[in-house]
């Protein structure tokens, strides 16, 4: 059986469906997302684009300050936060803020899936990267004061750092299928996000690993490259979207 088109054309009755999955496809479908003014949508987007800015201008500075034997390839970023050395300060500040300004992400992505649970998820991962930044910078590494029963600063630390890896890797992931129906961020967009999801897998695996010790400040820089990308590619495509 075919179904007749607008032009008088027939169309197969089982292809009408086909389209569905493809991105794009649905760009007609009305939003469950809250409304957002043109200037607050560019005012986040460009938040958010600022964000890796100021975390790499600020880091630049505490780099300058950092502790005698400090190693940019063996020791991580979090050394230079550590409780007593010169960089501490400028180093939380780089941490939390950054966690503070990439918050512009979650309302733009969570308009841009029309909101739902799809929208609702990227929001909530994106929450979670600042939170866990926010975190890192409140409870620096390399100290055993206590946090709560059985869990010191540097445990939070390093629980901190794991959470904000693993939610920038699930939003570059997941914002590709969340966004299909949107034919802006279909094309380069959305493989350059699986692309930055499959280096930053990559180097998270030597990053913790035992073996690669020596050179674990870095591969943390490298993936400080590819999530940071990432943010800032995307808040510029929103931005220009605004």
């Amino acid at each position: 059986m075919a179904l007749r088109s607008n032009t008088g054309v027939g169309v197969p009755a089982h292809r009408t469906g086909d389209s569905i999955d493809r991105c794009g496809d649905r760009d007609h479908v009305r939003s469950n997302g809250m409304r957002l003014s043109r200037s607050i949508r560019y005012r986040l987007a460009s938040m958010a684009a600022f964000a890796p800015l100021y975390y790499t201008s600020v880091t630049a500075r505490a780099m300058r300050k950092a502790p005698p034997g400090y190693s940019s390839t063996q020791h991580t970023m979090s050394r230079l936060a550590a409780r007593g050395t010169s960089s501490a300060r400028l180093m939380n500040a780089a941490f939390a803020g950054y966690g503070v300004l990439v918050q512009g992400l979650g309302p733009l992505l969570h308009h841009e899936a029309r909101g739902g649970k799809r929208g609702r998820a990227l929001w909530g991962l994106v929450a979670i990267y600042g939170l866990g930044a926010v975190l890192a910078a409140k409870y620096p590494t390399r100290s055993e004061r206590q946090v709560l029963p059985g869990i010191t600063e540097n445990s939070a630390h390093n629980i901190a750092g794991g959470m904000t890896l693993s939610s920038i890797g699930l939003l570059m992931a997941l914002s590709p299928r969340a966004l299909k129906e949107r034919p802006a961020w279909c094309g380069w967009w959305r493989w350059f996000s699986y692309g930055m999801f499959a280096a930053t897998c990559i180097l998270t695996l030597p990053y913790y690993s035992r073996t690669w010790l020596r050179k674990r400040g870095l591969f943390q820089r490298s993936l400080f490259v590819t999530t940071m990308t990432w943010v800032m590619t995307t808040a510029l495509r929103l931005r220009r979207l605004s």
